[in-house]
């Protein structure tokens, strides 16, 4: 910012506001349904979050702080703390009441936004002159003066006396950027100290006296840093380029821009009109991605003498207003934190801030600065360059009460002669620091013509929501009869983690119709824009023929809105922006069944931010194409791709020629669809040069049937499905039996591709095999490859035997009915010998009982069911049963006797048997076990509680414990005895 004392009148805002067709208040309007009065669907939110000023203001002193601590400045980076406050009332409170102001000049007003938001692709690093690592300690532990020691009371008063002259203004609205996703080059654990000058990134520190032209300034730093990083060299860029022509804008070289106007409206000291006074980087930003600049400071040097005193009145000429030495690439904005700027200095090694600065907070003793509390005040734009962990918090002033270590090293604008050789340290709690921008150029652009119409410099945008549409369509104008390459697409947003396509379309045969003409790419081009600002995508190249029309789609591919940028009419106060938007240029839609809205019908009229970067050719005399002869399989597709050697035998667009259409057609750009079998030829020639072809062969093929499968089988039936094949009409099924004879099956519609075979033998193996064919009226049948065999079996289905042991001993053996099944055979089998058969069931038995078993033993079982065929029986499969464990054998007493104590109950004992359990009864009782025994030669038990007299009678029960815990007991034979 300037030095000089100022009162400014019309202290209106500068960043982010818009008055829409004249309009003195903020468009803020409810969401409007429909791109018209009567539209649905895309919402014009036309949305401003930056604010206007009547140009009748009354003169105004910034006193947000206290007039001792904040001073004024010529340099416009904001709006008065009092209109912010009035100004986001009305945008946030008054929305009816605005829209209808607006309302009775325009009949519909949309909400612009001017929010900001990120955007960065390249993780570039920056190159330097002078190293601002090396410090002097004065020997107070942490304090580093500039000079070794402090500075006299003379030498503060000089260094301070910038801020003195400084006006504060309101910053813009936050920009919401998700800081994670700012791109860098190198992992998120950050070294403790960095400096891009220290690498040679940075260039030398400039003066910017007399004018209040510290942004310009910034600009610069920003592409000089980029073009080191990038190994370009050291540049110095002009900064009276920037400002002049921002100022006063001229049509661009393709004349696409007539009647666009930045007017700017700030004034010197005086009261003077002068261009110098006044802008941002974020409008920069803006102006620059028209390539209007930067040229070098020795093609416009700044309009002062050497001693940066007197103002030399000097203006560029006219003709240098498209003069760039760097033409901008890539400009990325995001709010600030330390992350937030770390992250984007690793990336880009130079990023532009916004601060207020006031001489009650710097110690010129260390320069060092810190601005204590929460503010919307700005009045300074200075560059970051690195960052310093461990720089100590007692450098800096106690008013501005850092309490941590860490600061920015930051380039300012004020000559070598102030701070520490131009420089000086900025607390990371700075509580001023606001909009953060860093920005990449190319010094020699690949792509060097630059279409668009958006030639004002303005910030505003509307909503974009998922699946909408925006469009610019354009003449290839470049070329003097040449043809073109389109290579790149520039887009901006104020919104960050934008995910768009973009699809360009070649030769329009209507010019209100975006998507008439020939779509270049078969899938759109994906684009991702993480952070919000001004982004340059590469896309696959594009030829376009001189004079045609053609047009760029830009669709949001993501799940929520985006704030596209767009030109409008807006005023910031201090300088305004007049577009002339007229129709057939840009467009608007919800989707793409909709129709297409002319821009210019938005209310207010836009023109979306969508350059195209082209790049003009020369060949020679020849048609040629990629390949002369191709095999498709119908629906494929395949792109030829033509060139002519000449660039005036397509100037004016190449035409291609299918022999049959219903074959292979192909379209304007060379893609070659496979309709159906057969051949076609393929003919491409330019429009100036018809007589001078190249051709290629297409031959339609169908595909091998293939995905031959069994759906399901029976004793009687098989069913099999295959894979349809596309561009056939018919599929022929055929079949070999087990002797191999083969026959044609059936002939069934390509929409069939199931098919079931009822003409079966039960047990017998049948082999299938598929091929598809068309058939053409007056054309010869074309087949595809047979399928490779499939054989199934028509056979019966398994048995699942299920047993279950019970006492008997005796295992039950159960099996659902088998259609188709003659009868069943019962296997069982012990464990480590072979399977026997044990009986035969006819198909109506679906049970059987095993009682010819061992007690205490394993078995399983398994049924297979059978069916006559040809007096023979042939089998289905089986599924065996588990093994299960046989009940112990009937229990019989040998004895009861009496003894001493009672009486004594014998049993002959049951080897694998693990107990016994004994039951006594009375004649009239019922059966109570009165004891167990353990172990299987056990083989008496002696009743002591028989009383005597009395008939009793026993039951004995040999158990066996199952691997599961359960105790199966066989059966009994009771015998009586009296005591």
């Amino acid at each position: 910012m300037k030095r000089l004392q100022l009162v400014r009148k019309k202290l209106l805002p500068l960043l982010l506001c818009v008055a829409v067709a004249g309009s003195q208040v903020p468009v803020m309007a409810a969401d409007v349904e429909g791109f018209s009065d009567s539209a649905e669907g895309f919402n014009e939110e036309w949305s401003e979050d930056t604010q206007t000023q009547s140009a009748e203001a009354e003169d105004t002193t910034e006193t947000a702080e206290g007039n001792t601590a904040e001073g004024n400045t010529t340099e416009n980076t904001g709006i008065p703390d009092e209109q912010t406050e009035d100004i986001a009332e009305a945008a946030d409170g008054d929305t009816e009441d605005i829209a209808l102001q607006s309302s009775e000049e325009d009949t519909e007003t949309h909400e612009i936004s001017e929010g900001l938001s990120s955007d960065s692709q390249e993780d570039t690093f920056g190159d330097g002159e002078e190293s601002f690592g090396d410090t002097s300690d004065s020997g107070e532990s942490g304090i580093e003066y500039i000079k070794g020691r402090p500075l006299t009371e003379e030498e503060e008063q000089e260094q301070l006396a910038p801020f003195d002259n400084l006006t504060s203004y309101s910053t813009a609205v936050e920009i919401g950027n998700d800081v994670d996703e700012v791109p860098m080059g190198r992992a998120a654990a950050y070294p403790s100290y960095y400096n891009a000058a220290d690498q040679g990134y940075v260039t030398s520190v400039k003066n910017q006296e007399p004018y209040g032209m510290c942004w310009a300034f910034g600009m610069a730093s920003l592409l000089e840093t980029s073009f080191l990083t990038q190994g370009l060299g050291t540049y110095d860029l002009s900064e009276e380029h920037l400002a002049y022509f921002f100022a006063n804008r001229k049509n661009d070289p393709l004349g696409n821009t007539y009647g666009d106007v930045n007017k700017h409206m700030g004034t010197d000291d005086k009261g003077n009109a002068d261009y110098h006074e006044g802008g941002n980087d974020l409008l920069a930003s803006m102006f620059l991605s028209t390539w209007s600049g930067m040229t070098t400071e020795g093609d416009v040097p700044l309009a002062t003498d050497s001693t940066h005193t007197q103002k030399t009145g000097v203006t560029p000429a006219a003709s240098k207003a498209y003069n760039a030495a760097a033409y901008l690439k890539n400009a990325y904005f995001s709010d600030y934190s330390v992350n937030a700027m770390k992250k984007l200095l690793v990336a880009n090694n130079s990023v532009t801030v916004m601060y207020n600065a006031q001489n009650a907070y710097y110690n010129a003793s260390t320069a060092a600065y810190s601005y204590p509390t929460s503010t919307k005040n700005v009045n300074h734009v200075v560059t970051v360059v690195g960052w310093d962990d461990n720089y100590s918090a007692k450098n800096f002033r106690a008013s501005s009460k850092v309490k941590g270590d860490g600061a920015w090293i930051v380039k300012n604008s004020w000559g070598t002669g102030w701070g520490k050789s131009g420089y000086f340290y900025m607390s990371y709690e700075d509580k001023s620091v606001s909009e953060l921008v860093a920005a990449t150029a190319v010094n020699t652009p690949k792509y060097s013509n630059n279409y668009f119409y958006d030639g004002t410099s303005g910030l505003g945008s509307i909503r974009m929501y998922a699946g909408e549409q925006l469009s610019t369509v354009f003449r290839a104008s470049a070329g003097n009869g040449k043809a073109e390459s389109l290579g790149e697409v520039t887009l901006s947003s104020m919104s960050a983690n934008n995910s768009y396509t973009v699809q360009v379309y070649t030769n329009l045969k209507d010019a209100s119709d975006p998507t008439s003409g020939t779509p270049a790419y078969s899938t759109p081009v994906s684009c991702s824009q993480p952070m919000a600002g001004v982004m340059t995508f590469q896309i696959p190249e594009v030829l376009l023929s001189q004079n045609s029309l053609y047009s760029i789609v830009v669709t949001n591919a993501g799940s929520t809105y985006i704030k596209y940028c767009v030109e409008a009419e807006v005023s910031y106060g201090w300088c305004s922006f007049s577009p002339s938007i007229v129709s057939g240029q840009s467009f608007l839609r919800y989707n793409a069944e909709d129709t297409w809205m002319d821009a210019v019908e938005f209310n207010p009229s836009v023109t979306p931010r969508i350059k195209a970067h082209t790049r003009t050719l020369s060949s020679a005399a020849r048609m040629q194409l990629s390949s002369s002869e191709i095999d498709l399989y119908s629906g494929d597709q395949k792109t030829l791709n033509a060139s002519a050697t000449r660039s005036e035998m397509a100037a004016s667009g190449i035409v291609w020629e299918s022999s049959d259409t219903s074959v292979a057609a192909v379209n304007g750009s060379g893609v070659v669809t496979a309709k159906n079998p057969g051949t076609a030829t393929i003919t491409c020639y330019g429009k100036n040069a018809r007589g001078i072809r190249a051709t290629c062969k297409v031959t339609v093929k169908l595909r091998q049937t293939t995905g031959v499968k069994l759906v399901s089988k029976a004793f009687n039936r098989i069913r099999i499905s295959w894979k349809a094949v596309p561009g056939c009409n018919r599929y022929a099924i055929y079949r070999w039996d087990e002797s191999g004879n083969s026959k044609k099956m059936a002939t069934v519609t390509a929409d069939v591709v199931t098919w079931q075979d009822t003409a079966v033998k039960t047990g017998s193996t049948y082999t299938y095999r598929i091929r598809a064919f068309y058939v053409r009226s007056g054309k010869k049948t074309v087949y595809g490859a047979v399928s490779s065999p499939f054989s199934a079996k028509a056979e019966l289905g398994k048995a699942r035997a299920v047993a279950t042991a019970v006492s008997g001993p005796c295992n039950r053996v159960s099996w659902k009915k088998v259609s188709g099944a003659s009868g069943y055979h019962i296997y069982r089998k012990l464990q480590g010998k072979s399977w026997v058969r044990i009986g035969t069931v006819n198909n109506k038995v679906l049970s059987w009982q095993d009682t010819k078993i061992e007690g205490i033993t394993s078995y399983a079982y398994a049924v297979r069911p059978y069916k006559n065929v040809d007096g023979k029986k042939v089998f289905g499969g089986y599924q065996a049963s588990s093994y299960i464990l046989s009940y112990p054998e009937l229990q019989k007493i040998s004895s009861v006797r009496k003894t001493s104590r009672g009486l004594k109950i014998c049993w002959k004992a049951q080897k694998k048997a693990d107990c016994y359990q004994i039951y006594r009864k009375t004649g009239k009782g019922s059966w109570k076990k009165i004891s167990t025994v353990s172990g299987g030669s056990r083989s008496s038990f002696e009743d002591k509680t028989a009383k005597k007299g009395t008939t009793y009678y026993y039951a004995v029960r040999a158990g066996i414990k199952t691997s599961g815990g359960k105790v199966l007991c066989g059966g009994y034979a009771a015998k009586a005895a009296k005591r």
